[in-house]
């Protein structure tokens, strides 16, 4: 799939919040009381992609990605029946759709986080993209402040 960046038609690049990025990444998301091969086989049907782990209250909980289901099959345990939540990888970082771009920058690169995920204000999942497409798309803004 090509991804593709796009950032809202606002002015000053330095107002830019979160919500403002627009990126298209692959992605399904699953109910965290799911069992390992329904995770596998969404999994499966995005190959390049992640399966987001979410909660009752539509929050963020995890990412599964080919790689947790390695880690486990390498440990010698069966991941088919196994639930959702001890599959996961917890380590997202949950970014509010109305921060400043300025601000979240530093929380990306301190934090190196698995995933990233975009919340309302109440927390509950609005997107998700990868820590590399992020990346991506601060480069272009950076590109934007410099043009």
């Amino acid at each position: 799939m090509t991804k593709k960046v796009v950032v809202s038609g606002q002015k000053d690049s330095r107002q830019l919040k979160v919500g403002d990025l627009e990126i298209t990444d692959e992605f399904k998301t699953i109910d965290v009381e799911s069992k390992g091969k329904e995770a596998a086989k969404k999994l499966m049907g995005i190959p390049r992609g992640v399966v987001l782990v979410i909660d009752k209250d539509d929050k963020p909980a995890g990412v599964i990605t080919a790689r947790e289901f390695l880690i486990k099959i390498v440990n010698g345990e069966n991941p088919t029946n196994m639930a959702v939540n001890k599959i996961m990888n917890t380590n997202i970082l949950q970014l509010r759709d109305d921060m400043l771009l300025d601000d979240a920058v530093p929380e990306v690169t301190t934090k190196d986080p698995y995933a990233v995920v975009v919340t309302d204000g109440t927390g509950k999942f609005k997107g998700y993209f990868s820590p590399m497409d992020y990346q991506e798309a601060l480069a272009r803004i950076n590109y934007q402040r410099s043009g």
